[in-house]
């Protein structure tokens, strides 16, 4: 009986000790960018992953500054752990890292949402906008201008 109490227990300690020493899975996220009209300024992008925090500023789970140099812009995210993700971005025309916008807050720059989620009168959802990673992913994000 205690030879197999100790059995069990070396059993546990090494699965927790193995478990410790793998890491776990990631992927990459590659965001193809369709739609850039003037190849200046920047793509400003935020990586969110978690439906509470979406779409505030601050609360990205990633953060991505990327200097325009073509009409279709790439740019891949490594390292990502397996879950539910969505982005919002867009094309900062003159660099200031702001979104301009109008008087009711509407953005006056080019912008887009993950899965060309847009609302044309209110900020588009979480569902409407996250995607899952499981697997090296590639999604395609076109500007609205």
């Amino acid at each position: 009986m205690l030879k197999r109490y100790f059995h069990i227990l070396f059993l546990f300690f090494f699965v927790i000790i193995l478990h410790g020493l793998i890491p776990a899975q990631t992927y990459s996220l590659k965001v193809v960018i369709e739609g850039v009209q003037e190849v200046q300024g920047k793509i400003q992008m935020g990586l969110f992953n978690d439906a509470g925090d979406f779409l505030e500023t601050g609360s990205e789970f990633r953060v991505v500054s990327i200097a325009i140099d073509t009409t279709t812009m790439i740019f891949n995210f490594q390292s990502l752990p397996a879950g539910k993700y969505a982005i919002s971005l867009y094309h900062d025309l003159d660099a200031s890292g702001d979104i301009e916008k109008n008087f009711i807050g509407f953005p006056l720059e080019p912008f887009g949402i993950s899965n060309d989620a847009w609302n044309r009168f209110s900020a588009p959802r979480w569902k409407e906008a996250s995607f899952h990673v499981r697997a090296d992913t590639t999604i395609v994000i076109h500007l609205k201008h």
